[in-house]
């Protein structure tokens, strides 16, 4: 229960901090030549997987203790935590890094060391699927496998074609937190894999990413599907039993389901089975 927790807050600290700008590097030396990076510490589970798709694994010499995916990144050395509280700088050191693979906001706090050191570092924003494919493509070029990435990129295109309506087929309420209430708004990653597989996010009128909701708007907004993380630790029942839900359209039909939030929520190579996922969630509900 208590690694769910942790694994929830993590999460929420990744959604909220989340930019809306292009991925951005630090690269090259003083004459503007780009160079392949060989030695890089990877400071969240989405850049391990983007690094391990890519064919650069084996230039990846340390990871955050949360990269978990694919099985052999289990046993890379690891550096800590995914904030500042738990990541030790001294550790990310100590495996002399060419490239330093950074979150937007969450790991800012790192730069001004990383470059008194000079040390490049990669920022990563992740906040819709195209800014993604154009990192995937970024981290190719940085690392020397630009034709991997290049076919990681066409599986995801094939994977989202996969979906071939482009009709909306149902609305959906994502659950990112319940205490106080948070879900995925306009600007969000997770609005981006929803609208891709035909599925309406009952809060996209709002701008923030990530906001908090009250109870009430959800019930007025009539979700057709509820869609609750697994490492929220909630179960189908709990979502059901809420005082006042069992008139949303999704609890009377039965249309609450509890998702892999480990694939669902990484910006990252298996994005497009992430749509695939929603997408035969939505099916099944049609049928």
């Amino acid at each position: 229960m208590m690694k769910n927790i942790v694994k929830v807050c993590l999460l929420f600290s990744v959604l909220i901090f989340v930019g809306c700008k292009k991925s951005d590097v630090k690269n090259g030396d003083s004459s503007g030549q780009k160079k392949v990076y060989n030695r890089i510490v990877s400071l969240a589970p989405t850049s391990t997987e983007i690094l391990f798709a890519i064919g650069a694994g084996n230039q990846v010499v340390a990871c955050s203790d949360l990269s978990d995916f694919p099985e052999e990144v289990k046993n890379l050395p690891k550096v800590g935590g995914f904030d500042g509280k738990t990541l030790s700088l001294e550790a990310i050191f100590s495996y002399e890094p060419d490239l330093v693979y950074l979150t937007n906001v969450m790991h800012n706090f790192l730069i001004p060391q990383l470059e008194a050191n000079g040390i490049d570092y990669y920022i990563s924003y992740g906040d819709s699927i195209e800014g993604v494919k154009n990192e995937i493509l970024e981290i190719g070029k940085l690392t020397g496998h630009e034709a991997e990435s290049q076919k990681v990129v066409e599986q995801i295109d094939k994977d989202l074609n996969f979906v071939k309506t482009k009709n909306i087929l149902a609305s959906a309420y994502w659950e990112v937190w319940n205490a106080p209430f948070m879900s995925a708004g306009k600007k969000s990653f997770i609005n981006d894999l929803l609208g891709s597989a035909g599925i309406k996010n009952i809060f996209d009128d709002i701008d923030d990413a990530y906001p908090i909701v009250s109870e009430e708007t959800i019930i007025l907004r009539q979700p057709e599907l509820i869609l609750i993380p697994k490492n929220s630790g909630l179960s189908v029942e709990a979502v059901k039993g809420r005082k006042g839900w069992e008139e949303i359209p999704a609890v009377k039909n039965g249309n609450v389901f509890i998702v892999n939030d480990d694939l669902l929520t990484r910006a990252g190579p298996r994005m497009g089975q992430s749509v695939k996922e929603l997408y035969s969630i939505v099916q099944a509900v049609l049928k």
